[in-house]
């Protein structure tokens, strides 16, 4: 029976060795997982002093001699590997109590006279193996036995991780089962003729259990294993954990990511809704002090700020004006200049800055000390008009994506001026052009009419004197019928000049009132047909150009066609707007009129927006002028 047992308690330690060396193959951050080498090297060597029993019986002479020095060493060797994990485990929970050290130095001279004792009997003895055994399981076994269980219940007492408790409960019961082995396999030793030998050894065991201590070792050898087994679970379960905690960070970033990624597109929207509306401002030519206090406040709220303002150079280029000034409390035009500090030392760079967060400076305009500014100069064609900054609050800071987002603001404030700048200029230029087609109007019909009647009034002057009464009523005729036609031109302008300058009605509903104005002043039946379906979407310069050519080309009906109906007809077809003036009047042969200044001026004025005009007329069959103009894009 003994082989089997033997057999047993040798994969019982085996077993042991082996899932420690299994489970030390993966890592591991637990400090039981730093000290299982050592576990698994006792096992397996622990497992071959046993196993070294079987071969002691029915092998060759020469092998069953050897085998009893083989398993001593091999007791000696495991017992050490025991020691080291023993020690290993108690120094990986942390530092021992204090009275360890105390208990030290009182056993230093015990331990030193047992050591020395057992010297003296193992080299004395006639029976050296037997002795070597006995004082290799006192001095070395229990020990490394004792040390163990110390260790288990060390860490068992003190679980790194709640949710490993349970794995850690096996510790507890290992550390028991070490108890027991120290016991079995360090103090109940082979009988010998000295020391506890004498009375607590194997035999007696036998006597009082009526079992051989071998199976003793082997019950507790297979609970060791068994708990110690069951407790490496903890790595498995810290495994899963760390799987667990993996996936709840991966699932954590991602959140953090699409929530970051949402937060820069609701920020990208909020700026761009905000350049889009600023650009709708300076497109519908609102005025430019409200395009720069809306850049202001906007920019102050998009930017988180404490405030924001834009200046501009004065003509000396010595002090920033400021023009306008957003804070909180709402948007302000102080008349403040700025003449040194980091806001014109900045504005000189010509190029859009950080203030450094390090260092504090005073806001004259808040009245503050401020420690974060960003900059943007105003620059148009190489040279710098203004300056644009903003403050932050005094719990946060500027980052360098605040500077790129200034600097769109400031674009947009340098594109405000400029078009402003070129709205007066259009405007002059607009009312010169006025005042020219007035003048020409003039010369054509006030000063030839006035020159006419001065030579009339010294034509009917003569034939008074010369008593010629029916000629003197002809004449009187003609000069009143120039009168009216006179009179008919005078208003004719005053109406053209009322429409060209509407500002609040838009193009068809001012195309429609003309035609209506000019059958009431003129007496010629109207019609004015829209067949559009949506808005004309003209620029503004084609629908001024279009104005024009309606009034010429209406004009001429008055003045030639000798027409009793006039239709005005708009319709889109193929991206153009169509407009059509078609009479009922005499027509005339488009040839005989090519150097028709009328005709001429209202074909520059179609093909200067990229459109174009037609003129079609038969003599007695009226006449039609088609003009086509390209259309916006929606």
């Amino acid at each position: 029976m003994t082989d089997p047992i033997y057999l047993v308690y040798g994969l019982a330690f085996f077993s042991l060795g082996l899932a420690s060396w299994l489970e030390m193959r993966e890592s591991s951050g637990l400090a039981l997982g730093r000290q299982l080498p050592w576990l698994a090297a006792f096992g397996v060597t622990h497992a071959a002093v046993e196993w070294c029993g079987l071969f002691m019986h029915g092998t060759p002479n020469d092998i069953a001699m050897a085998m009893p020095t083989v398993r001593l060493v091999l007791l000696q060797v495991s017992a050490v590997l025991l020691i080291r994990f023993g020690i290993g485990l108690i120094a990986e929970v942390g530092p021992m109590p204090d009275w360890v050290t105390f208990a030290r130095a009182v056993l230093f001279v015990p331990g030193t006279l047992i050591i020395a004792y057992a010297l003296v009997t193992v080299t004395t003895e006639s029976r050296a193996n037997l002795s070597a055994e006995i004082w290799s399981r006192y001095l070395l076994l229990l020990p490394g036995a004792l040390l163990t269980m110390i260790g288990f219940a060390r860490h068992w007492h003190k679980v790194p991780y709640t949710a490993l408790s349970r794995a850690y409960n096996w510790l507890l019961v290992a550390s028991v089962a070490f108890l027991f082995f120290a016991v079995t396999a360090g103090v109940i030793v082979p009988e010998g003729p000295h020391g506890l030998a004498r009375w607590v050894n194997d035999r007696v065991l036998k006597d009082l259990t009526h079992m051989p201590v071998s199976m003793w070792r082997t019950i507790f050898a297979a609970i060791l294993s068994a708990a110690t087994i069951r407790a490496l679970g903890v790595f498995a379960a810290e495994r899963k954990r760390e799987i667990a905690q993996l996936q709840q960070e991966r699932e954590r970033a991602q959140r953090e990511a699409l929530a970051a990624q949402s937060e820069a597109r609701r920020v990208a929207e909020n700026w761009i809704e905000a350049l889009v509306h600023i650009s709708r401002q300076i497109a519908t030519l609102e005025p430019l002090d409200t395009v720069l206090a809306s850049i202001v406040e906007r920019a102050r709220v998009l930017l988180h700020a404490k405030g924001v303002a834009l200046a501009l150079w004065d003509e000396d280029y010595t002090e920033l004006i400021v023009k306008t000034f957003a804070s909180p409390g709402g948007v302000a035009t102080p008349d403040a200049r700025i003449s040194q500090g980091p806001i014109v030392e900045a504005a000189m760079l010509k190029e859009a800055t950080l203030l450094p967060n390090g260092g504090t400076w005073r806001c004259s305009l808040l009245k503050a000390m401020l420690r974060s500014a960003v900059i943007a100069p105003l620059l148009f064609e190489g040279e710098t008009l203004g300056v644009l900054w903003a403050v932050s609050r005094d719990d946060e800071t500027f980052a360098q994506a605040d500077v790129d987002r200034i600097e769109h603001m400031s674009a947009q404030a340098v594109i405000a001026i400029q078009h402003a700048l070129m709205a007066g200029r259009l405007q002059s230029l607009a009312v010169v052009e006025e005042r020219s087609r007035i003048a020409r109007e003039m010369h054509d019909g006030l000063a030839q009419l006035l020159g006419y009647m001065s030579l009339e009034m010294q034509t009917l002057e003569a034939l008074v004197r010369q008593d010629e009464p029916e000629t003197v009523l002809a004449e009187l005729s003609q000069v009143r019928t120039q009168i009216n036609s006179a009179q008919a031109d005078v208003r004719e302008n005053i109406l053209s000049l009322r429409t060209t300058l509407a500002g609040e009605a838009g193009l068809v509903q001012s195309l429609e009132e003309y035609v209506a104005e000019f059958g009431i002043q003129t007496g010629i039946k109207t019609l004015f047909v829209n067949d559009l379906i949506d808005a004309p979407r003209l620029s503004s310069l084609a629908e001024t150009q279009l104005v024009c050519i309606v009034q010429e080309a209406l004009a001429n009906v008055r003045k030639h066609a000798c027409a009793k109906q006039v239709q005005l007809r708009l319709l889109a077809r193929n991206g153009c707007l169509h407009a059509t003036v078609t009479d009922d009047g005499v027509g005339f042969v488009p040839r005989a009129a090519r150097r028709h200044f009328g005709l001429q001026t209202m074909r520059e004025r179609s093909q200067s927006v990229g459109g174009g005009l037609t003129v079609t007329s038969k003599p007695d069959e009226g006449t039609q002028v088609a003009v086509w103009l390209p259309r916006l894009k929606q």
